[in-house]
């Protein structure tokens, strides 16, 4: 246990997070390379 929580618990609360913000980082990496293609 960390903090009180089980330790599947805390690896989903914590891995959720992680991801939501690779699929930021993603979609905006994808939207810039799309607006150069366009600009061309």
């Amino acid at each position: 246990k960390i903090g009180g929580f089980e330790l599947g618990f805390w690896f989903s609360q914590q891995g959720s997070i992680y991801v939501f913000i690779i699929l930021i980082f993603t979609y905006s990496y994808l939207v810039e390379r799309l607006e150069r293609k366009e600009k061309k």
